[in-house]
């Protein structure tokens, strides 16, 4: 081989070993994106795992317990003469979709929770008044509204135990609240998270693949490459001792 054909198959080498090398990289980075996957995975289904809900226990004088023990939502708080208020006592109704008026929570006597001041529009229980805000965010969604109480957002109140203001309940100390691990999501979570490490490991088998025949490649160039290097040496070499010589 000629020194000037030995240069342009070197350059060839170059830019095959370059481009191998690029694959490479791409592929460590798409490596370590399907190990950020996994790891979101994992988190996920542990948390799946772990979660927790509130319960309340509604009094049913139809159960022979007394009571049937239900997933809390603003529908089963009111009828156990519960409001939702944040901590400056101000209190969180629904609105009727129809009138947009403020709905009037009732206990499970049907009796009122509070009345509206038509002229100020704010919530009177016995002689006191409260401002009234829009609970839509939160009273619509059980586990919404659940997860507002458990993180402090919002608070439990009980009109019935008035001294300065409502009283925000304690959960940890009451009787008909509890929290319950839950497991209603445990199935689809497991389902889930299988179904993303499969894929997960099917995806980084491929790559793996991938890799391993580029770095046949990369070796399989090199030395070619060490081997073409040398020719051009030894021609070099063989100019310079003509020229020596002469």
């Amino acid at each position: 081989m000629g020194l000037s054909s030995s240069q342009g198959r070197l350059l060839m080498l170059t830019a095959n070993l370059s481009s191998i090398e690029l694959a490479e990289i791409m592929i460590s980075q798409r490596q370590n994106q399907l190990a950020m996957q996994s790891e979101k995975a994992a988190t996920e289904y542990n948390d799946a795992l772990s979660n927790y809900k509130l319960t309340i226990n509604v009094t049913n004088t139809a159960e022979d317990k007394g009571y049937t023990t239900e997933d809390l939502n603003y529908s089963n708080l009111t009828q156990m003469g519960y409001l939702v208020t944040n901590s400056n006592y101000q209190i969180y109704l629904k609105k009727d979709e129809e009138t947009g008026e403020w709905e009037i929570p009732q206990d499970m006597d049907g009796n009122n929770l509070l009345s509206i001041d038509s002229t100020t529009g704010k919530a009177i229980i016995g002689e006191k008044e409260y401002d009234i805000l829009d609970g839509s965010e939160y009273l619509n969604d059980g586990k919404v509204l659940q997860n507002a109480i458990m993180n402090g957002v919002l608070f439990l109140s009980d009109p019935s135990e008035q001294v300065d203001g409502i009283s925000i309940s304690n959960l940890e100390s009451n009787t008909e609240m509890r929290y319950v691990e839950d497991t209603s999501d445990d199935a689809e979570a497991e389902s889930k998270y299988e179904y993303e490490t499969a894929r997960i490991s099917r995806q980084d088998n491929m790559l793996e693949m991938e890799l391993k025949q580029l770095e046949t490649q990369h070796e399989a160039v090199m030395s070619e490459l060490e081997s073409v290097q040398e020719v051009i040496s030894n021609n070099i070499e063989r100019t310079f001792k003509l020229f020596t010589d002469g």
